[in-house]
This record gives C-alpha cells, structure tokens and sequence, in this order.
C-alpha cells in the first residue's frame, strides 16, 4: 500500500514540472473567438429570420387593409361633400396616377376616378413649381374621349395651396356608356393666349364602378301661370341624386314661337325633401334645344335609412312674350292706376313731364320686371332711356314692393305703355311624393 503512495506521489510532481507550450495557449484562445463569433452570428441570423417573418405574416394578414389605404384620397378634403368623403374613407372608386408635363414644367396628374350612372368624378392635380399655377387656364376646356364617342365636362371646383404651386381639382363628366373602358382625358393650357392641347390616357375599371340607389319614371305634371312643369325621373346613386324634367317639349315651343307669346323661363326652384329633411342642392341647369326646354336639378345622395320622400315646387319664373298696350291717364292726374298684365298688377303712381322728358314711377312685386318697354306718345313709340329711383318696401305679409321710375325722352297729350315683355316669379306650395319602392 505504502508502494502505491510512493509512486502516485512521484507522478504528482513529474505532472507538476511539465510547462505548457507557448503556442498552445494562442491557438487555445483563437479557437475559442471563433466559436463566440460562431455564436453571435446565429443569434443574429435567428433575429432577422424573426423580423422577416414577423413582416411577412403582418403582410399577409393585413393586405387589405393596406390595399384599402392606398385608395384613400388625400388633398381633396375641402372640394368634397360629406357624402364624398364617406365614398373616400370606403376607398370607393379607382387610382390612376397618370400625368402629363408641360414645356414650361406645368403638370397635370389624374389621381382617382369615381364613377356611377349619374356621373364620372375626376380628381386631378395641378402643379407648378414656379408658384404661378392660378395662371394656367386648363380646367375650361376638357372632354372624356372613348372608342364610342365623346363625353362632356360639367363642371369643376378647386382648391388652391397657400405657396400657389398647386391645385387640386374635382371635375364631373357625363358618365361613359356601359361598354367604354379605354378613356382618354383631353385638355388643354391656355397661357398668355397660347392654346398647347395634351391628353392622358387610362384604363376604367369597372369593377370599382359605382350603379345607382332608386330609379323611378315619374311623369307627374305641375300648373303653373302660362306653363306646366313636368317631372319626368329621379335618378339617385352614390355620388348625387337627379330629377330630370322639361317644361315644354319642341312642338309646343315651336307653336308659341308662331303666335308670339313665347315662355323663357328664368327661375326653377325645386326642394327635394328626404324623412322630413331638406337634401342639399348640389346644381342644376336648364336648356332649350330640339328637345324643347328642358332641366335638372341635382342634390346630395339619399339618405341610407329613405323611408319618404317629396318634392316640392318652391319657385317658378319666366319671361313672357306680352306685347299689349295699356293707356295711360292724364300726367296732371294724381290718381294711381293698376295695369293687369298677364295677371299681375303694376300701379302706375306718378306721371311727370318736365324738360322735355317724361317719368313713369310704377310699383310691383319685387320680381316682376318689364324686360321690353316702350312708350307711345301721341302714337310715336319712344323706347324706355333708363330706370332710376329703386326703392324696396316690405308690407306685414312678407311680401316686397318694388318702386321704380321709368325715364323716356319726349312729351305729350296721348300716353300708352306698350309692354312687350314681362319677367316675373311667383311662390308654389306644389308637393309631389316620390315612391321608393
């Protein structure tokens, strides 16, 4: 046993007195650098291996939504109704992002196109970096050409930023037929009296078209003073609603305009009223062509919930084809004289002559104008030199009494007032239910 000691203690010292190689202790020490670094490395794969999938599955699960967001208008806050807006934050209608440069760096983008069957709503953008950009006229001249025919701008409303580099524009064109995809927007710069025409080109899509919420024929007629209004339709979609009428058709126009008692009108004024609730009027617009005369009036979209829905005639006014003669009392006589014209009643209340001249003072309903006048003095017509002395008075009822003086030049014993034409309004309380089913 003690031999055994002996020996495990002379190993012990030979262990003891063995010194390690200096080169091993380097190769030691880079070998385990290596393997640190080795690690680092990993870890850092297995971070951006994380990341990226992190990225991909946010990606994947959220494109929708980022899809949804890039539809959004931006910009055009303060040239869209709340209607629109709405259409806007439902990312409703399509990107296009499409321009057009012009020489002197002036640009024109399309941005986005809504569309439904009342109209094609553009949303352009106007740029010019000199800070000039209110004195390029682009907006007045535009059309949508298509393969099938040609499409009108209607009207357009801007809104201009503080550094007048840029303007963004909301247009709305008549809406292309069904089959029409391949539109071409064809404008032109009009600068210092120079016309550069230009165009852009799109593809719609029309799967983000947009159809319509009620359509109805209505054919309803309304009696008014020498006329009668007829409602034809309601067309109402997401971006506005429209009722379409005339007031007469190219027959009855053509057999007033023989017998000389031919109807201008001059004054339409619908309210169309949705659940007890007055709809915003957007516009509207009257025209006499080979359809006779007819008109539109536009409002806001209808409301979601429409349970009613009415129209009512507020307003009618038109110019008269009159073409009478009314005698006139002695100029002396202080005695006022009522003229009944076509129904509405002109007080004469003075007559003076002074100087070679003679002046008429007639008062009226605010609206009624005699818009072609003569005087006949001793049987010798004297067209009317001015009006002068307008005066407004408002009886208890509400209603507004215009007085005014009629200045012709020439004097005489014989007066008569040849009216020829006459303009007036008168207030209805004509309502119209609309269905809705």
């Amino acid at each position: 046993m003690d031999n055994i000691e002996d020996i495990l203690k002379a190993q012990k010292c030979k262990i003891d007195q063995i010194e390690v190689p200096e080169e091993l202790e380097g190769r030691l020490r880079t070998a385990l650098n290596k393997d640190e670094q080795y690690r680092v490395r990993n870890r850092a794969k297995v971070y951006v291996a994380a990341m990226v999938m992190m990225v991909t599955l946010l990606l994947s699960f959220n494109y929708d939504v980022i899809a949804f967001y890039s539809k959004q208008l931006l910009g055009y806050d303060q040239v869209m109704n709340a209607s629109l807006k709405e259409l806007s934050e439902l990312g409703r209608g399509q990107p296009v992002g499409k321009s057009f440069i012009f020489d002197n760096g002036v640009s024109l983008t399309v941005d986005y196109v809504m569309l439904d069957e009342n109209q094609l709503l553009l949303f352009y953008t106007v740029k010019d970096p000199s800070g000039h950009v209110e004195e390029n006229d682009i907006s007045s001249l535009m059309s949508l050409k298509a393969f099938w025919g040609e499409y009108d701008h209607q009207n357009s409303q801007g809104i201009i930023n503080e550094e007048k580099t840029e303007i963004k524009y909301l247009a709305s064109f008549e809406p292309p037929n069904p089959f029409e995809k391949g539109l071409t927007l064809r404008f032109s710069q009009i600068l210092q009296g120079t016309q550069t025409p230009a165009e852009i080109s799109f593809t719609l899509n029309r799967n983000t078209a947009m159809g319509h919420t009620l359509k109805e024929t209505l054919n309803e007629t309304i009696k008014v003073d020498q006329a009668q209004i007829k409602i034809e339709s309601i067309l109402a979609s997401p971006t506005k609603t429209v009722i379409n009428g005339s007031i007469q058709n190219i027959f009855e126009l053509a057999i007033e305009q023989l017998s000389g008692e031919r109807l201008r009108p001059t004054d339409l004024t619908l309210k169309l009223i949705a659940n007890g609730k007055e709809v915003p009027v957007q516009g509207g617009g009257m025209s006499t062509d080979m359809k006779g005369i007819t008109f539109h009036s536009d409002y806001d979209p209808l409301p979601s919930d429409l349970e009613q829905l009415q129209l009512e005639l507020v307003k009618f006014g038109a110019d008269h084809d009159v073409n009478r003669q009314f005698k006139l009392g002695r100029t002396n006589d202080s005695e006022k004289q009522k003229l009944n014209i076509l129904g509405q009643i002109v007080e004469i209340d003075q007559i003076k002559t002074s100087q070679g001249e003679t002046r008429i003072t007639i008062s009226s309903e605010e609206s009624l104008i005699l818009s072609r006048v003569y005087l006949m003095i001793d049987g010798q017509k004297v067209p009317l030199e001015e009006t002068i002395m307008d005066n407004y008075d408002k009886l208890q009822d509400g209603t507004i009494i215009h007085t005014r003086t009629l200045r012709f030049l020439g004097a005489g014993n014989e007066l008569e007032l040849d009216v020829q034409r006459m303009t007036y309004s008168k207030s209805y309380d004509e309502i119209l239910e609309i269905p809705i089913n």
